[in-house]
C-alpha cells in the first residue's frame, strides 16, 4: 500500500473520525510546547513510516528465514537433538542478519524519502516540506542539495551495514 494512501487512511479514522489524534501540524497551536501536545502529533507520522517499511522488511526476514531453514546445518542440528528455538535464534538468525542489515542499511535513505510524502500530508515541518516547496518554487540549489544529502545518506547507510557485516559475521572481517 503506498504511503500517501495509508496515511490518508489513518488521518481519516484516527484523526477524522474517532479524534484520537491531531490530524495536522507539529504542536496545537495556542498551547505552549510540551511533550505529551508532540507526541500526540508525532503518532500519526511514525505509524505511516512504521506501517510503509516494516511489511517488505517482515516478508524478506521471512523469505531468508525459509530459505535457511531448508539447508543442510539445520538438518545435523535436529539430528543432533537441538530443540527448535535454539536453531531458530542461535543458528538461522545469525545467517538471516547479513541480509536484514542490507536491508536496514537501506531504509536509511528510504526514511528521508518517505518523510517527503509523510511531513508534506501532515504538515510537518522538515526536509520533506521543503523539498516540495524547493520544486514547486524551482529553486535549483536547494534541491540539488538535498539530493546530495539523500545520496550521503545512501553512502552512509551502505557503509553502517559494511561496519555491521564485520560485527555479526566474524569470518567477513578475515575474507581478501
Amino acid at each position: 500500500m503506498p504511503t500517501f494512501w495509508f496515511a490518508m487512511i489513518v488521518m481519516y479514522f484516527l484523526g477524522y473520525k474517532f479524534k484520537i489524534f491531531p490530524l495536522m501540524g507539529m504542536h496545537t497551536i495556542g498551547l505552549e510546547d510540551s511533550f505529551a501536545d508532540f507526541m500526540k502529533h508525532f503518532a500519526m507520522p511514525y505509524l505511516v513510516l512504521t506501517v510503509g517499511f516494516l511489511p517488505d522488511l517482515t516478508r524478506y526476514v521471512r523469505g531468508s528465514a525459509i530459505g535457511q531453514l531448508k539447508e543442510d546445518y539445520v538438518i545435523v542440528q535436529q539430528a543432533f537433538g537441538a530443540k527448535k528455538t535454539e536453531i531458530l535464534f542461535k543458528h538461522v538468525g545469525r545467517n538471516v542478519l547479513i541480509p536484514l542489515i542490507t536491508k536496514l542499511g537501506m531504509a536509511l535513505p528510504m526514511l528521508v524519502t518517505g518523510a517527503v510524502i509523510t511531513e508534506t500530508i501532515f504538515s510537518w515541518p522538515g526536509i520533506g516540506s521543503y523539498f516540495v516547496k524547493a520544486i514547486s518554487a524551482m529553486d535549483y540549489p536547494i534541491v540539488m542539495s538535498i539530493l546530495v544529502l539523500s545520496g550521503t545518506l545512501v553512502i552512509l547507510g551502505n557503509l553502517l551495514s559494511d561496519v555491521l557485516y564485520c560485527l555479526t559475521d566474524p569470518r567477513i572481517k578475515t575474507m581478501k
